[in-house]
């Protein structure tokens, strides 16, 4: 898992670092034109990515500290659940977001924010003593997971814009992490 956490962490820092650098002329002594100074040495989407592996730490991380120490359980699990209820409302935004843009069919849209609404009242249902943790693991995982189904259904150059791709690891990743979480209470 640890290796996991490496390699997600520096594939994120080395595509932020080198994507979309200035080029450098190829005559010695060219001088960089302002449009190529002006271009940021990181773009949004590099940014992005590096971000998006970054958040996917804390899906590694939580479920195996409360098996160094059992103390860690009541802070571990709660953050986990927290930190999986934000991240699948991003997710349904950005589906929702590409399925408006790109024209998809409504349901994908209402697909979409249904179950990032259904993922992130389950951090208010367990707040509130409605469901037990083991049951906020499940429904988070199924969540994930039709998350991931509903982007299977999402056209190729709608994909492209809500980095798709760059997150289908980590969606597997915080889906595999929520199952142990489940497993684990």
């Amino acid at each position: 898992m640890t290796t996991l956490v490496l390699l997600l962490l520096s594939q994120g820092a080395q595509a932020a670092l080198h994507q979309r650098m200035p080029q450098q002329r190829s005559r010695p002594g060219a001088e960089v034109s302002m449009q190529d100074a002006s271009q940021p040495a990181v773009t949004a989407r590099a940014a992005s990515a590096a971000l998006l592996r970054i958040g996917t730490v804390p899906f590694c991380l939580l479920p195996l500290l409360p098996l160094v120490s059992d103390d860690l359980r009541p802070i571990c699990e709660p953050l986990l659940i927290c930190h999986a209820s934000v991240i699948i409302a991003f997710i349904g935004g950005l589906q929702q977001a590409a399925a408006i843009q790109h024209d998809l069919p409504p349901w994908i849209a209402v697909l979409a924010i249904g179950i990032a609404l259904f993922g992130t009242t389950t951090t208010s249902a367990i707040a509130t003593g409605l469901i037990s943790t083991h049951l906020a693991f499940i429904t988070l995982t199924v969540a994930y997971l039709l998350q991931l189904l509903i982007e299977r259904t999402i056209p190729p150059t709608a994909k492209q814009s809500m980095l798709a791709a760059e997150r289908q690891l980590p969606m597997i990743v915080a889906s595999f992490s929520l199952a142990v979480g489940a497993a684990l209470t």
